[in-house]
């Protein structure tokens, strides 16, 4: 037995790197004996699967007696795991940066090969133009191509994704966008929707033939189905890698590190010489998480100025989805056998539809709450919402019974619904400030900072990058404004330095955001219950133009005019809160050589 054991193990340290971790002359293969044609079916079927995967099967699959039970398990879980991939990526979890880079080339060629088949004509230049390079040498939004309905009589037809698409001409949209919206949605794609917000027919078509827009969409299929199959595998649990696989933190990381290069290598430099990193920038706004979270919490505590104001009561509000959607169990680990392989994804979903259900019914009954919604995960990836409300007194009764009743309606009779699914705490400013409630998972969603413990014993600054690669990777949102004026206002506001008129109210709302009092800002704004379009103040825009010709930009994709953020719009008259224009350059650095850029 020790010699056909040594046979194994040399064949599969031959055939497969990444079994050298693994000790095959255990018990466990007296146990389970085994031969070659074993190794051939553990190399083939474990070689789709990246490498922690292929040992958390391996190790579960050694603990089965039964050779055939063994075989049918890795059979199984490898085909179950995999089936989380669209049927035509469906051949293996193990994809780079670079294979992906290539499955879009060939996705993009495909489209531009089945919209030649209707009628559609391209025209790429034998060079890129310097306005319309992107990080990755590609055409992106906001540059200056030809008018997309522009029809080309004598069009140059190439294939290959490797040369820039200027121009594409065709008379009839309709049919080419349905042909091709079938093909993306073998992947899994959800369609283009063409709506009034500018997308037309036209740019879709030439969204669904740029590598690009492929790109984007294939990494976050890998990345989330390689997720799945971790939630699936009970990988991602509070007793092993909490909130998110170490895989898809390591991933975060690396994107966060290889943007950080990026921006660092960015020059921004206005009309005037002056000239930043677009990394001294960003670090300005609330891209960085310390701005953010500073931020944030002054919203909080004007709320809560607000309530005292007003007399307003504030409650707490915790809805959780139902048992379906959660993978594992809280106390055990162990996997929940109500769990129906539903994705955080698709979890929050189901938060939202409930969420627009229960405003619905406020609005019906005019009560209109103002506070904030934070999204995080639990210990297995699940999300649940935690919601701090303000409302009148005489209201507090029906938003909980609002609350209750969406948030029950689906699997409400399962055991624990009634106590679980939704919580309730009032606030009570004797035992402490609504703000300091709520601190707490604001900065365990942001940075960890102030916190000595996480939730589940986990290190706090640990914990929220876990929770913030969990968000990017699932696409899910985390805080959120309720009621009140508008942010954006409030950030321009806050870049004018100089008097606006004595009180006026342009000044006053320009103090208040100067001194960071959003309650006062909220007041001059019309008040906590003052709809956003009765709003004094609103966002001035004005069309984009080419510095050295004058010329308005217009989208690449859907050819619309390209409108920038330019002050506030005040009594019909503009407020300029943005002085320069700004281009950017490139400092030569080259990423080349960063293992995180490859």
């Amino acid at each position: 037995m020790i010699s056909q054991d040594s046979e194994i193990n040399h064949e599969l340290n031959k055939r497969a790197p990444v079994f050298r971790d693994y000790d095959f002359l255990t018990a466990e293969w007296h146990k389970c004996p085994a031969d070659r044609a074993d190794v051939e079916f553990i190399f083939h079927h474990l070689s789709k699967l990246p490498d922690q995967l292929k040992r958390l099967v391996l190790n579960n699959a050694l603990k089965i007696e039964s050779r055939r039970d063994r075989n049918l398990y890795i059979l199984n879980t490898t085909k179950r795991i995999v089936d989380f991939l669209p049927a035509k990526l469906r051949y293996s979890l193990t994809v780079d940066d670079e294979e992906i880079r290539k499955i879009a080339e060939e996705s993009a060629d495909r489209c531009r090969r089945l919209a030649t088949l209707h009628n559609v004509k391209f025209r790429y230049s034998a060079s890129m133009p310097q306005s319309v390079k992107g990080f990755d040498n590609s055409v992106t939004k906001g540059t200056n191509p030809l008018r997309s309905n522009h029809i080309n009589r004598n069009p140059v037809n190439v294939t290959g994704s490797n040369s820039p698409l200027t121009e594409i001409s065709v008379t009839d949209t309709s049919e080419t966008y349905r042909v091709l919206t079938e093909y993306i949605e073998t992947f899994r794609i959800d369609p283009i929707a063409v709506t009034s917000h500018g997308v037309t027919e036209l740019g879709a078509i030439k969204r669904m033939c740029n590598k690009n827009w492929w790109i984007r969409r294939l990494r976050k299929i890998f990345n989330q189905a390689y997720e799945q199959a971790a939630i699936e595998l009970i990988l991602v649990n509070k007793y092993k890698q909490i909130y998110a696989s170490d895989l898809t933190v390591t991933k975060r990381k690396q994107q966060l590190f290889r943007n950080e290069q990026i921006m660092s290598s960015m020059l921004v430099i206005n009309d005037i010489g002056q000239q930043y990193s677009l990394k001294d920038l960003s670090d300005l706004n609330v891209s960085n998480p310390q701005v953010r979270k500073a931020e944030l919490m002054v919203r909080m505590r004007g709320f809560e100025e607000l309530s005292q104001e007003h007399g307003h009561k504030g409650i707490f509000i915790t809805i959780t989805c139902p048992s379906k959607y959660h993978a594992t169990y809280a106390k055990s680990g162990q996997r929940n056998v109500k769990y129906e392989n539903l994705t955080p994804y698709q979890g929050n979903q189901y938060l939202c539809s409930v969420w627009s259900r229960i405003r619905a019914e406020w609005n019906r009954q005019e009560i209109k709450p103002y506070g904030f919604r934070v999204a995080e995960p639990q210990h297995d990836g699940t999300p649940h919402w935690h919601i701090l409300l303000f409302v009148e007194e005489k209201h507090i009764t029906t938003v909980k019974n609002v609350v209750s009743h969406y948030g029950l309606q689906e699997d409400g009779d399962e055991k624990g619904a009634l106590e679980n699914r939704c919580d309730f705490k009032l606030i009570d400013p004797k035992k402490g400030s609504a703000t300091g409630y709520i601190a707490k998972y604001v900065s365990k969603n942001i940075d960890g900072k102030g916190l000595d413990v996480g939730v589940y014993g986990e290190d706090p600054i640990t914990a929220a990058q876990r929770v913030d690669a969990w968000s990017s990777c699932w696409c899910i949102r985390q805080f959120q404004q309720i009621g009140g004026a508008s942010v954006s206002v409030w950030r321009e506001l806050r870049r004018l330095k100089q008097s606006m008129g004595k009180d006026t109210l342009i000044e006053k709302a320009r103090q208040a955001a100067d001194e960071s009092k959003w309650n006062d800002y909220i007041n001059v704004m019309g008040g906590v219950f003052v709809k956003r379009k009765d709003q004094p103040l609103t966002l001035a825009y004005e069309l984009a133009s080419n510095i050295e010709t004058g010329e308005c930009k217009l989208g690449y994709y859907d050819g619309n005019f390209i409108k920038n953020i330019k002050g506030i719009l005040y009594k019909g008259q503009m407020i300029i809160t943005r002085f320069f224009s700004w281009r950017m350059e490139k400092t030569g650095t080259d990423f080349s050589n960063l293992e995180f850029c490859k």
